[in-house]
């Protein structure tokens, strides 16, 4: 089984998570698609350099949707060299939150689909984040995508996890602290059982 890791926005703490389970579970990493000039997959391994990293299937220099940063470089992202990938027992880290186009009429939903695997929302804790969490989790429901659970970056109080968990239907795995070492904090927080199990 693997695991697909999406956020409910852009640079909420995606890689930050990966780099958390795969150090704790053994798991494979995969950004599939990389756009800017960041290396998501060399954070992981400082992070967690024990963490076997499968190469990106694109590499595009636009801090910009697979979509468009494909655009620029005139590049035609050809789906099946993404989907013909057999995973197993890999954390998948998609680029942007779940509705991000990757091609024309393909987006990170799909990619989620095709691999047939359950997703983990990574959100921010920021004014807003009620409604991209709620905005994400539909989405994913209205496709039939299992969900595992929410994991917050940031601290918050408990009113907002009783709101998040009772209009989503989803639990609140994890509040990981913006304040602290994140080397640190990668090793001592535990990972939840859920998660574990998978891997």
């Amino acid at each position: 089984m693997n695991i697909f890791v999406t956020g409910t926005d852009t640079d909420v703490g995606k890689t930050i998570v990966s780099a958390w389970i795969c150090y704790q579970t053994g798991a494979s990493y995969w950004k599939p698609i990389q756009t800017g000039s960041d290396s998501d997959s060399k954070v992981i391994k400082q992070l967690s350099p024990q963490t076997q990293i499968i190469n990106e299937a694109y590499k595009l220099k636009a801090p910009l949707s697979p979509y468009d940063a494909a655009s620029i470089e005139k590049i035609d992202i050809d789906i099946t060299k993404i989907t013909n990938n057999i995973l197993s027992q890999t954390l998948i880290e998609g680029t942007g939150g779940i509705l991000v186009p990757i091609a024309k009429n393909f987006r990170m939903i799909d990619l989620a689909e095709k691999f047939n695997t359950k997703t983990l929302i990574v959100a921010r804790s920021k004014l807003g984040f009620l409604n991209h969490i709620f905005l994400t989790v539909e989405v994913l429901q209205n496709r039939n995508i299992p969900i595992i659970g929410i994991i917050l970056n940031g601290e918050t109080d408990d009113s907002l996890i009783r709101t998040i968990e009772h209009f989503s239907g989803i639990k609140v795995l994890q509040i990981l602290s913006h304040s602290e070492n994140i080397k640190q904090m990668i090793r001592k927080v535990v990972v939840p059982n859920v998660i574990k199990e998978i891997f």
